[in-house]
């Protein structure tokens, strides 16, 4: 099982690799963020606000509540807005965390989807999961900057101990 300070290292990791990802989006137009240009979500516009989305999702589930849905885009329709919506889900996720020991890591997190099914892992387990969608998501991201014109900011895990871990 993985420690609580390898988790806090993730999630340290994650918000780093989530500010370059909108250092990268930054300079595009609004046209060019809510263009449809493929993806599992359309747009590099609809792609973030999944990320931001899941994200707040999971932090919901964290603490024992199941929201039936994301938030809706509409609230978020810049990317300013959405940076900031953003960033408090982090700062959610980095105070969860931070209060981690071994064995809350064990717990069950149980929770219902949007489906309706109820679901349990260990929280452990569901920050991980967490982790690693948001990598997942990110190189959907750079991909679409790509088909802009754009390059996208690498955020390889080495990248981020190239640049001394910062947090």
């Amino acid at each position: 099982m993985t420690s609580p300070e390898h988790i806090r290292r993730l999630f340290a990791y994650t918000r780093w690799a989530n500010r370059k990802t909108l250092e990268a989006v930054a300079p595009l137009t609004a046209d060019e963020l809510n263009k449809p240009i493929g993806g599992s979500f359309g747009s590099v516009q609809g792609t973030l606000h999944h990320l931001y989305g899941a994200d707040w999702v999971w932090l919901e589930r964290f603490h024992g509540r199941s929201p039936r849905a994301l938030p809706d885009p509409d609230e978020a329709v810049t990317l300013a807005v959405l940076s900031e919506k953003w960033r408090h889900v982090q700062d959610g996720h980095r105070d969860f965390i931070e209060r981690l020991d071994p064995d809350r890591l064990k717990e069950k997190l149980t929770y219902v989807n949007f489906a309706g099914e109820s679901w349990s892992y260990p929280v452990g387990e569901a920050l991980i999961h967490l982790a690693n969608h948001g990598t997942y998501h990110r190189g959907q991201v750079a991909t679409l900057l790509r088909q802009l014109g754009r390059s996208p900011i690498p955020t390889d895990y080495l990248r981020y101990i190239d640049a001394g871990s910062p947090v």
